[in-house]
């Protein structure tokens, strides 16, 4: 029996893809804040590498397939997961990202310890560790 990537075609890689009202306040953030490197930018659009295989895609408001949301829910959260949870809050915290409710909660139904933040587009980004990992199934 085989299971369900057994002989799937090659995956190189994924890119999350977020819009904006202001690119360039995003794409500033995304590199102060975060340290997210960019390998692609044009006027309308800027790829940001996060790890190796994973990227996030920055998108103007006009030029791109989507637009902008509206509103606090955007329908979308950038989820990153490390084992350096307290440093990641002590370097938002230092770059006076983190509001007053950005402290660390519980997440996945206890799984996990969390906090979030927003971009300046009003996306979450969500840093976590996990406490009880994911069973294999």
């Amino acid at each position: 029996m085989t299971g369900p990537a057994e002989g799937r075609p090659d995956i190189a890689g994924t890119i999350t893809f977020f819009y904006y009202d202001d690119l360039d306040a995003a794409v500033r953030w995304y590199r102060e804040v975060l340290g997210f490197e960019p390998y692609f930018n044009q006027d309308w659009l800027v790829l940001l590498r996060i790890t190796p295989g994973q990227s996030l895609g920055l998108v103007d408001a006009v030029s791109g397939s989507q637009r902008p949301v509206p509103g606090r829910n955007k329908g979308a959260t950038l989820s990153i997961e490390t084992d350096q949870l307290e440093q990641w809050h002590d370097r938002l915290r230092a770059a006076g990202s983190l509001g007053p409710d950005d402290g660390f909660q519980p997440g996945c139904r206890g799984r996990t310890t969390e906090f979030r933040v927003c971009d300046p587009g009003g996306y979450f980004v969500e840093f976590f560790r996990w406490i009880a990992p994911p069973l294999p199934l």
